[in-house]
């Protein structure tokens, strides 16, 4: 749980765990934290809730894997930080990454849901920490269950933080003026960018028709810089597919055909060798 000094620090300011509400809430539920940072009210008192709890107890491990697998230090550890211009801004670092340079959240889910509607759910918050900490890029370590953690780059959209920061700012001059909120816009949720788009290689070649052109295919200026190798590369393929098939069903014939108690075979060029464990391995013969 937060510390009597994370919570006087973080004291009247509009943080990273309140602002999805202002993306994603209802009327009402904009209403009550409007009611509650007016009347000046605690935070809400999370020390029965199972989950928020569970995180807690593998925060530290789960940081510490994220520090193995990636080789970054991280430091600012529970650190809360305001926005260097506007200090209503506050948000709780979990950790900072200098490497990336930007904030390090660890969370710890159920395992029963897409991870991009987890991705999607801390989306706000992300944003909001990264405008804290004026970075451009994030990183959430998730643990899935009991799934060893898995790392989620989120990178600053701007046109979202844009209006993440127009909400919150419109909010909090109706906290600093005591107005109760109204003409609220619709909810809206974050668009992930694209995971894996398609590429369509025939789009991006003209082919030089003779007896005008030499015959070959040209990358268009649209094209992708790797785009002509890649088509060299998958013309490799192809042209090769059909024996690197009679290949490896060679392979496969040779071990099936090689008695047991063979430990080695010359032949020509090739070289068939049995090891101590039983594997074997077949290469072209030494010329020493």
């Amino acid at each position: 749980m937060l510390s009597e000094a994370q919570l006087a620090a973080r004291a009247g300011k509009l943080t990273a765990s309140r602002v999805k509400v202002l993306m994603t809430g209802t009327d009402d539920e904009i209403m009550a934290l409007w009611e509650q940072m007016t009347l000046g009210e605690p935070e809400p008192d999370l020390s029965d809730i199972w989950a928020v709890r569970l995180g807690e107890a593998t925060e530290a491990l789960n940081l510490e894997w994220y520090r193995r697998k990636t080789g970054h230090i991280l430091t600012r550890h529970g650190e809360v930080t305001l926005h260097p211009v506007h200090d209503w801004m506050a948000a709780t670092l979990d950790a900072f990454d200098a490497e990336l340079p930007g904030p390090v959240d660890a969370k710890h889910v159920g395992g029963f849901e897409k991870r991009e509607k987890v991705v999607q759910r801390y989306w706000p918050q992300m944003h909001w920490q990264m405008l804290c900490t004026d970075t451009y890029t994030s990183r959430l370590s998730i643990i899935e269950g009991a799934r060893e953690p898995v790392v989620e780059a989120i990178d600053f959209d701007k046109d979202y933080a844009a209006e993440l920061f127009d909400r919150a700012e419109r909010f909090w001059q109706c906290v600093v003026s005591l107005t109760p909120p109204v003409d609220l816009p619709p909810p809206v949720e974050p668009v992930l960018p694209e995971r894996w788009r398609t590429v369509d290689l025939r789009e991006s070649f003209l082919f030089s028709e003779p007896p005008y052109g030499d015959g070959e295919w040209h990358p268009l200026p649209e094209a992708p810089n790797w785009a002509a190798p890649m088509r060299d590369a998958l013309e490799l393929w192809d042209e090769n597919k059909a024996s690197a098939a009679e290949f490896e069903g060679a392979k496969k014939n040779i071990k099936a055909l090689l008695p047991n108690d063979v430990g080695e075979v010359l032949f020509d060029e090739v070289t068939i060798k049995r090891a101590k464990n039983g594997a074997v391995t077949i290469k072209e013969a030494s010329n020493a």
